[in-house]
C-alpha cells in the first residue's frame, strides 16, 4: 500500500495494485486508489489485459479507469475517461480506451469481470468498500 495526494483536493488517500491471473497465466494488472482522504467511498482501479505474460506484449494492452462505489448490499461501477487516471500517459499499460470506446468494447465485459474479482478478492479494496480500515492481511495475486 503507497500513500498518495489527490490531485484534486490535496487528501492522502491510498494505492493498491496487483495482478490477476487466469488459466494459470497472468491476464490483468491493476492499480487501485482508495480515496482515503474523501467523504465519499470510492475505488478508482486502472485496469490493463492483455500481453502480461510477454516480455514484449505492451502493443497488445488495453485499459481502463473504472470507479467503484459502495451500495447498500452491493457496488456499482462506472468506467470513466482514462485522462481522470493517475495512470494516463503510463506506457506499461498500454492504449487506455475512453468511456465511450470502452462502453462498445467486446472487452467490456471482462473488464467488469476483473473489477468484479478485484472488490471481491483485494482485502485492501474490499475492506476499504465495506467501511472497515483497510487491510493489507492476505494481499497476493488473485487467480479468477
Amino acid at each position: 500500500m503507497t500513500p498518495f495526494k489527490c490531485s484534486h483536493c490535496g487528501e492522502q488517500s491510498i494505492t493498491v495494485w496487483g495482478s490477476v491471473a487466469k488459466d494459470n497465466s497472468a491476464h490483468a494488472v491493476y492499480f487501485a486508489n482508495l480515496m482515503t482522504g474523501h467523504d465519499e467511498t470510492s475505488a478508482r482501479i486502472s485496469i490493463s489485459i492483455g500481453g502480461w505474460g510477454d516480455r514484449e506484449g505492451t502493443e497488445e494492452r488495453i485499459w481502463v479507469f473504472i470507479e467503484v462505489r459502495p451500495t447498500t448490499d452491493s457496488c456499482e461501477m462506472m468506467v470513466r475517461d482514462p485522462e481522470e487516471s493517475l495512470y494516463f500517459g503510463k506506457d506499461l499499460l498500454g492504449r487506455g480506451m475512453k468511456r465511450q470506446e470502452a462502453l462498445k468494447s467486446n472487452s467490456l465485459d471482462d473488464f467488469f469481470s476483473v473489477a468484479d474479482h478485484i472488490v471481491a478478492n483485494d482485502p485492501a479494496v474490499k475492506s476499504y468498500l465495506l467501511g472497515e480500515r483497510v487491510s493489507s492481511e492476505g494481499r497476493r495475486h488473485l487467480m479468477t
